[in-house]
């Protein structure tokens, strides 16, 4: 056999190497929609240990920013049945900008004129439509319990997908690409979680959500 025809036959003899994750080299760019709700999330929780009206207008203002639409092409995995006596926890997390937290902003800034103002403009700023979207889906997941999401991604298009839990439990996050590689995993925790990618290519991801915690954990999963 020709000695030139060695190196081609030893080529052809090697695995192929296994591709990479789905993941583009282009820069991730501003943070957007999902983002801006997390950071909300966690300035009113924030807010709310520690009575900082400052922060409390900050998240009412980011979180009025962005209107919500249910999430299209999201699959559930079939849902795992909660056991009857399951600890319950809270019925979802408190929404950075529901009037609830606008309440609170208003008490918090009644000793002060121009905190009140600054309470008065988000008040009178509530019928102008947000200049942001993102999608969302809501679930409950029971102690101990796992939950797949099925998300289609556009390549080369920046994704962001945020877990905020109902601030009971810990839950943990973790993003995979259609052949299983893991772009993204959080441990559990409190505090919502965001992963921030962009696909090399249109391809299908799935979201793992487990609740570490004790009770059961109503969470929104949100995408820009």
């Amino acid at each position: 056999m020709p000695r030139r025809l060695f190196p081609v036959l030893l080529l052809l003899a090697q695995p192929a190497l296994a591709e990479g994750p789905n993941l583009s080299s282009a820069a991730q760019g501003e943070p957007g929609s999902a983002a801006q709700l997390v950071l909300a999330q966690r300035l009113h929780d924030h807010a709310m240990q520690h009575g900082d009206v400052l922060a409390l207008i900050a998240a009412i203002r980011l979180a009025r920013g962005v209107s919500l639409r249910p999430a299209t092409g999201w699959e559930m995995a079939p849902a795992p049945e909660i056991a009857p006596d399951a600890p319950q926890g809270a019925l979802a997390a408190p929404d950075p900008g529901g009037e609830a937290a606008l309440s609170i902003a208003r008490n918090l800034a009644i000793d002060d004129p121009d905190l009140q103002d600054l309470v008065y403009d988000l008040d009178a700023q509530l019928p102008r439509a947000a200049p942001h979207t993102a999608v969302e889906a809501r679930a409950n997941l029971g102690p101990g319990q796992t939950q797949d999401w099925r998300l289609p991604l556009f390549g080369e298009v920046a994704a962001e997908i945020a877990l905020i839990g109902d601030g009971d439990g810990v839950l943990s996050l973790t993003i995979a690409d259609e052949d299983g590689a893991t772009v993204c995993v959080y441990p559990p925790s409190h505090e919502p979680l965001l992963c921030r990618l962009t696909p090399a290519r249109n391809g299908f991801f799935t979201a793992t959500i487990r609740n570490a915690g004790d009770t059961v954990n109503s969470y929104r999963l949100v995408g820009n």
